[in-house]
């Protein structure tokens, strides 16, 4: 049976846990293929690898686009915990990615817990990012938000 894209969100949120539990910030995400089988997963390793580029969006592009063409990756969906942030939305822009769904807005998440390091915003959505980009990339959200920001509490 084919997962709905609350069931793929609620597997984004369980790898954020898994990253959590692992000593890192709770972000998760998931590629999912056209037939909507997950296929890879990506946590958050900012804190275990002394990484500030360990997003789990980098993770997980930097392995799928060394294991499937770009071609391929066109086809599929990236589900993500949170809004990425610019640098991963470039990411999935650059790593071929065709779709991107997330839970957890940035302007929600800031609305909730504010600006904890000034020098750390860079406040720009996801899809105005990706809409800057020759190659269309669709983007769907926020999904699931209240259940998203318990990841955070």
């Amino acid at each position: 049976m084919k997962k709905t894209t609350e069931d793929l969100m609620h597997t984004t949120f369980m790898v954020a846990k898994s990253a959590q539990k692992n000593g890192n910030l709770p972000y998760g995400c998931i590629l999912v293929d056209a037939s909507g089988e997950v296929i890879m997963r990506g946590e958050n390793t900012v804190v275990t690898e002394q990484d500030a580029l360990g997003h789990a969006e980098i993770n997980l592009i930097r392995k799928a686009s060394k294991q499937y063409s770009a071609d391929y990756l066109a086809t599929c969906t990236i589900y993500t915990s949170d809004e990425p942030c610019p640098m991963c939305s470039s990411a999935i822009f650059w790593g071929g990615v065709g779709h991107l769904v997330y839970g957890l807005s940035k302007r929600r998440f800031y609305d909730e817990f504010g600006r904890g390091n000034p020098a750390h915003d860079f406040d720009i959505p996801s899809a105005t990012v990706l809409d800057a980009g020759a190659r269309k990339v669709t983007v769907s959200g926020p999904l699931l938000e209240e259940e998203a920001l318990k990841l955070h509490r």
